[in-house]
C-alpha cells in the first residue's frame, strides 16, 4: 500500500503544533527517566557544591527537540523535529554520535532488520487503527549516515506521515507519543547502544 504524502502547506498548524508538543514531551519524559543518574542544571542549581559540568541536557528550539548525553566515554545527542515543507510531513530522529570509529555499517544493518521485521505488523494502541499496518502509517524514506570530520557525525532516520491517518493520529495525544516512541525512537536508541557496547568490548 503506498503512503499518502500531505504537502506541508496544506497542513493545519493546529496539526503540527500538536506532533511537536508530543515530540517536546518524549524528550523531556526521556530527561525526567534518567537525569537521577547524571548531574543536571536541576541538581547544580539545587547544589551549589557540585562543581562538575552538565552530564545531561535538554533543548527545545526551533531545530526540534534533543537530549544530549556527555558521561565519561558517552558524548552524543538524540533529536526529534517536524519537517513541514512540500514533500510532505515528516519526523525526523536523529543521534549526534561523537564516539570515534564507530561501526555504522553495523548500526545500519540491524535498523533495516528491525524495520523490515516490523513495518508490516500493525499499529497498537488506536482503537480505530486496528487493522493498519506501521508502515501505512510511517514511512520510513531513508536511514542516513552524515559523516562529519571535526564534528559530530548524525545518523537520520525520516519518517513520511500518512494524510489518511493524521487526525486519527493527534487526536489520541498519549498512544501518539507512545507510537512514535516505540516504532520512531526506540529502535534507533537501542541499536545504536548495542551497537556502541560491541565497540567498547572489542576495544
Amino acid at each position: 500500500m503506498r503512503t499518502i504524502r500531505l504537502s506541508g502547506k496544506n497542513i493545519p498548524s493546529q496539526i503540527s503544533e500538536l506532533i511537536d508538543k508530543a515530540l517536546e514531551t518524549i524528550i523531556d519524559q526521556w530527561y525526567q527517566s534518567v537525569s537521577e543518574y547524571y548531574i543536571t542544571t536541576e541538581k547544580k542549581a539545587e547544589n551549589p557544591e557540585i562543581f562538575g559540568p552538565e552530564e545531561l541536557k535538554r533543548f527545545h528550539d526551533e531545530a526540534g527537540h534533543r537530549i544530549k548525553f556527555s558521561k565519561a566515554d558517552l558524548d552524543f545527542t538524540y533529536g526529534l523535529s517536524l519537517i513541514n515543507d512540500d514533500e510532505g510531513l515528516a519526523l525526523d530522529v536523529s543521534v549526534n554520535n561523537k564516539v570515534p570509529n564507530y561501526n555504522y555499517s553495523e548500526l545500519d544493518r540491524r535498523l533495516v532488520a528491525h524495520y523490515q521485521a516490523n513495518q508490516e505488523k500493525p499499529v497498537e494502541g488506536f482503537a480505530k487503527l486496528k487493522k493498519t499496518r506501521n508502515c501505512d502509517v510511517f514511512d520510513l524514506s531513508d536511514i542516513k549516515v552524515e559523516e562529519r570530520e571535526g564534528k559530530a557525525d548524525i545518523v537520520r532516520l525520516t519518517f513520511f506521515v500518512s494524510e489518511k491517518y493524521l487526525k486519527d493520529l493527534v487526536t489520541e495525544p498519549a498512544n501518539f507519543m507512545e507510537l512514535v516512541q516505540q516504532y520512531c525512537v526506540a529502535p534507533l536508541r537501542r541499536i545504536y547502544a548495542e551497537v556502541y557496547r560491541i565497540k567498547r568490548k572489542s576495544a
